[in-house]
């Protein structure tokens, strides 16, 4: 049996499932001919799905020896990020974006090995560029939405809240939501949205509630339901800030984040 037909026979035993099997076979051939391209491909991808990392490393290296190509440079670089050498995992996936600056996924294992080195600001340079490319990106929309609000820059991850929910109907952050639109409420202040870390964060909800003004919940207008009628009414005349907060501030206490974070991003157009 010839090298070709070893390979093809290699190929079929992974196809099959039987790893060990298929990886005993190329393994075979690189001994004879290590500048078989294609079985030290597959002997890297192999590995890798077996999750010996180093094995694999060093097949796709002997790869990349015989050729350079964005591929192979991607998956060295995936590699070098799997075992934690975050820094030559970004020198390589450089490389790769030289190669083919369209592959966003090479952008996105860069912006998270940048946000394991919490280099936040190159992390978001390469989430931001990712959707320079492609704004529907779920990856990228949902690693700046975390990498923001993590940071505690709330309108930040509110403006991309508003880009996920625009594409996406399942909406993930209800939790992260309500947490923005709490910290930005702010009656006592003429500027509304205000995303200091000096103000005082509310751990349970029941204490912000606790805090609102009466005239949110209690007036002439009655309940919950009657008070956003009268103030979605009262804003297409009047578009003022306090109404917009205090109507989003409705739509949160009545479980619809995706309202709420409408109105809020109001306020911040109004401000």
């Amino acid at each position: 049996m010839n090298l070709l037909e070893q390979f093809k026979e290699a190929l079929k035993l992974e196809q099959e499932g039987k790893f060990q099997e298929a990886l005993t076979v190329y393994t075979s051939i690189i001994t004879v001919d290590n500048s078989f391209r294609a079985a030290l491909l597959n002997l890297g991808s192999l590995y890798y799905r077996m999750k010996r990392y180093n094995e694999a490393l060093d097949s796709f290296m002997g790869a990349l020896k015989l050729k350079e190509d964005y591929i192979v440079l991607f998956n060295i670089g995936t590699l070098f990020f799997r075992i934690g050498q975050y820094k030559k995992a970004i020198v390589v996936l450089n490389q790769c974006k030289k190669l083919n600056s369209d592959f966003v996924i090479a952008l996105l294992v860069k912006g998270i090995a940048f946000s394991k080195l919490n280099h936040y600001k190159a992390a978001l340079a390469c989430f931001k560029e990712v959707l320079a490319k492609n704004p529907e990106n779920k990856v990228a929309l949902t690693a700046i939405v975390l990498l923001f609000y993590e940071q505690k820059n709330y309108s930040g991850a509110l403006y991309y809240l508003r880009k996920y929910e625009a594409y996406y109907a399942s909406f993930r952050f209800k939790d992260i939501a309500q947490d923005i639109i709490l910290k930005c409420a702010r009656h006592e202040s003429a500027e509304l949205i205000h995303f200091s870390l000096q103000k005082q964060e509310f751990k349970k909800f029941d204490e912000f509630v606790a805090t609102v003004p009466e005239t949110i919940f209690n007036d002439s207008k009655g309940d919950i339901a009657s008070k956003i009628k009268h103030l979605e009414k009262h804003i297409r005349t009047t578009p003022e800030a306090e109404s917009l907060l205090s109507l989003s501030l409705c739509y949160l206490f009545q479980g619809n984040s995706q309202k709420a974070i409408y109105y809020l991003a109001q306020v911040t157009q109004s401000s």
